[in-house]
């Protein structure tokens, strides 16, 4: 039977949207994925219900982390690690930046660079002289970053997957709520940390999470995977930098929700996790667990809540974590 170049033309159409229809559920089953633009390692999230906040008995609880059931009614995809300085510089920063040369003293921010950019040659970060000749941090978290610079660097991985014919229909590389955060934290956990066992001494926190004793020589941000994940394959949930998420910082709801995304305004936007700033440990010889909470972080907890001004970006201490996942409009305007 003879095809007639329409026809041809068509089903030429038709097999092509097949394609990309098959690669597209692919992609939504895998339950890891490397995004090709940026070689970022993605982790698979199943929907599920859980417990978000934290019971009235748990240590270091604050006020606003009233317990309330969420549904996450689809899956999603998130960074298994903190995105590091390699990825956002790859995408953020101009192709002539001087590397070699640049050093936190010299600035200037307004370049995107992070503050623990190199490891100190001597003195520490703090008091060094000049950091020029020690060695790069690339795979530390980014971090001296808004809240609107982590969504730019979302939204580049966006256009380019979508060019390249990888982004699945209604979906966006873009930060994760805060409920998909605590979610994806939790891993199926229910205590004050998403790794199970004793936690009351330094030695055992920093088996999942890089908290640092506010020594002046090793102050700073470490490499990201270094301990231990998650259930899920997820790093440094706890500690290391804060991350900033998609919503606006306001009490939680009273009743079960489905998909929350924060409110609609505010002043301040959640970050999650803790970071890597500790305080006096005294050595390690702390036994009770929420004392040592207190002096370690306080905000190191899976329900934990911080809030930062969006437009905030000197500080080594937040970072950020790529989600991909259904499209959400992220109001960006202040109340």
């Amino acid at each position: 039977m003879n095809t007639t170049p329409a026809k041809a033309f068509l089903l030429a159409v038709l097999s092509s949207a097949s394609a990309a229809l098959a690669a597209e559920a692919a992609l939504l089953q895998a339950t890891e994925w490397t995004v090709p633009c940026v070689s970022m390692k993605m982790k698979r999230i199943p929907a599920g219900e859980f417990t978000m906040g934290s019971p009235p008995g748990e240590m270091c609880r604050r006020d606003d982390e009233t317990p309330h059931r969420v549904a996450i009614t689809e899956p999603f995809y998130i960074g298994v690690y903190e995105v590091t300085q390699r990825e956002f510089y790859k995408l953020m920063m101009p192709a002539d930046y001087d590397y070699a040369a640049w050093q936190f003293k010299r600035g200037p921010l307004g370049d995107g660079a992070a503050f623990c950019f190199r490891y100190p040659t001597r003195k520490g970060l703090i008091f060094n002289d000049s950091s020029v000749g020690g060695v790069l941090t690339d795979l530390n978290p980014m971090e001296c970053v808004t809240w609107q610079r982590a969504m730019e660097f979302c939204g580049k991985i966006t256009e380019a997957e979508k060019r390249a014919g990888r982004l699945p229909t209604g979906h966006v590389f873009r930060l994760p709520t805060e409920a998909e955060w605590e979610y994806a934290c939790r891993a199926g956990t229910q205590g004050p940390y998403n790794v199970e066992g004793s936690h009351d001494t330094i030695a055992a926190i920093r088996t999942f999470a890089w908290v640092d004793d506010f020594n002046w020589v090793n102050f700073g941000t470490r490499a990201v995977g270094r301990r231990k994940p998650n259930a899920w394959g997820l790093y440094d949930m706890h500690g290391n930098v804060f991350e900033w998420c998609l919503d606006w910082y306001g009490p939680y709801p009273k009743g079960p929700v489905r998909d929350p995304a924060g409110p609609s305004a505010g002043q301040e936007k959640v970050v999650r996790g803790g970071c890597f700033a500790g305080f006096d440990n005294q050595k390690g010889k702390l036994t009770d667990g929420e004392a040592l909470a207190r002096q370690v972080h306080p905000f190191m907890r899976s329900a934990s809540r911080y809030r930062v001004p969006p437009t905030l970006g000197y500080l080594a201490i937040i970072g950020f974590r790529v989600a991909l996942a259904p499209q959400i409009e992220a109001k960006t305007t202040p109340r």
